[in-house]
């Protein structure tokens, strides 16, 4: 017979009365001191192992006692099986420190590593026709809102730069898609590609340059973008992180707000040092075909690092981007090949 000391709650009312139970083959007594139930051993159930929590005696009346967890308890009949390993982990806090440590470094992994490697095959199977439509919604979401104003370049200028960006994307697999948009704002010295193939050049980049030669190789760069699908694949990177927040928080105001948040995050988007590499590496390499040194890349970006007051000897190893004086370097680099 064994005798055990806990809470009883009568279904009725939160408020635990304390009692004791006595257990033996065949019955269960219940007394709070003053009353006393008494109640076959076939009719109750009690509730499973859940690492060191009380336990709980469902007791026929639809009430219930609490108690701490004892052996003669796995002798009653079970709400469900207790999984004994289970329950041996959830009562070692060293197994379950150990647990937590190596799924948060399986989703740093998954997150570093495992989402770009899955981004990259999936947006070279999405054809670039069907991100034209959300380029266009973009870029009229930033017109409507005020986001740029009106080139104010001489058409002659856009006439001159627009024929050499054609130049630069000749032959090269996403041609047909390519569109140079001029833009002035608050961006100030800025070239961004939208998905789709289109590229918004600003006012403040061409005035900043000293020639057409710096222009293309900015615009290099932003085909360098499109060419390797970065838009795309930060885009389903990031919708694979809202869908598993949404999934595990089970809020989806992640996915609404990466959706109506997208042309603001694609304008301002600042892309991984691995996607500017690939870019720069492209650049570098479209501007040598077409007759330019990567020093015109070089030299313009020195110029808008200084007016942006970008330090020179910045500490970038644990930033998301290169400096953007790391990119001179590798640009002065190609060039000397």
């Amino acid at each position: 017979m064994t005798n055990l000391t806990g809470k009883y709650y009568n279904g009725v009312t939160p408020i635990g009365i304390p009692g004791e139970i006595t257990l033996d083959k065949f019955k269960v007594i219940f007394t709070d001191g003053e009353t006393s139930e008494q109640y076959l051993v076939s009719d109750i159930t009690v509730s499973p192992r859940i690492g060191s929590a009380p336990r709980f005696i469902n007791l026929p009346n639809g009430s219930q006692f609490e108690c701490d967890d004892h052996a003669a308890l796995d002798l009653l009949p079970q709400e469900s099986p207790t999984e004994d390993a289970v329950a041996w982990l959830e009562i070692k806090w060293p197994v379950a420190l150990a647990s937590v440590i190596v799924v948060f470094c399986l989703l740093v992994t998954g997150y570093f590593f495992g989402l770009p490697a899955a981004a990259k095959p999936i947006a070279e199977h999405i054809p670039l026709e069907s991100e034209q439509s959300l380029g266009k919604y973009v870029i009229d979401w930033l017109d409507d809102n005020n986001f740029f104003k009106h080139s104010n370049l001489e058409y002659e200028i856009q006439d001159e730069l627009t024929a050499g960006f054609e130049r630069l994307n000749s032959n090269l697999p996403f041609q047909k898609y390519y569109t140079l948009e001029f833009r002035s704002g608050s961006m100030g010295p800025n070239a961004f590609a939208l998905p789709g193939g289109i590229i918004i050049l600003t006012d403040e980049m061409v005035n900043i340059s000293k020639s057409n030669e710096e222009i293309f190789a900015v615009l290099a760069h932003e085909i360098g973008h499109t060419e390797k699908r970065h838009a795309m694949r930060s885009m389903l990177q990031g919708s694979i992180v809202a869908i598993a927040v949404a999934s595990v928080t089970g809020d989806a105001t992640s996915l609404n707000a990466g959706v109506t948040g997208l042309p603001m995050l694609l304008a301002r988007t600042r892309y991984s040092r691995e996607f500017e590499t690939e870019a720069d590496d492209f650049c570098f390499k479209l501007l040598k075909q077409n007759g330019y040194s990567p020093n015109a890349f070089a030299s313009l970006m020195e110029r808008v690092a200084k007016k942006n007051g970008e330090k020179k000897n910045s500490f970038a190893y644990i930033s998301t981007h290169p400096s953007t004086y790391e990119r001179i370097q590798r640009a002065r680099d190609a060039a000397g090949k």
